[in-house]
């Protein structure tokens, strides 16, 4: 875990307006997201590639630990860079013994291809 000091990265939560769909309620990415800087941040960039139907596709991506008990949820997305990115897996929450490490772990992802 990297050390406060060097949690210096701003990142901006987009929580979408909410729809329902067919009986579920879910995130209308044609709509205006809410945004929200999050700052304290620390990210790492993450790269891997798949071949699906004969085709490369290459995800590039951020590993971001940011504050801990972070508001974001799944289907927000979250800008960094000036590019937009969907959140992967859950929120992780990341504590350590003496409170001052305590953060929230988040994948960032986008497919290229």
């Amino acid at each position: 875990m990297i050390p406060g000091s060097f949690a210096k990265v701003t990142v901006t939560r987009l929580r979408y307006p909410r729809i329902a769909d067919h009986g579920t309620e879910r995130a209308d990415y044609l709509g205006t997201p809410a945004r929200s800087d999050i700052g304290g941040c620390w990210a790492e960039p993450t790269e891997s590639t798949e071949v699906a139907d004969g085709r490369l596709a290459v995800r590039t991506g951020w590993t971001v630990a940011g504050p801990p008990n972070v508001d974001l949820r799944a289907d927000d997305h979250v800008e960094f860079g000036g590019v937009e990115y969907d959140i992967t897996g859950d929120i992780m929450p990341i504590p350590s013994v003496t409170g001052a490490l305590t953060a929230s772990k988040f994948t960032l992802v986008r497919w290229e291809g």
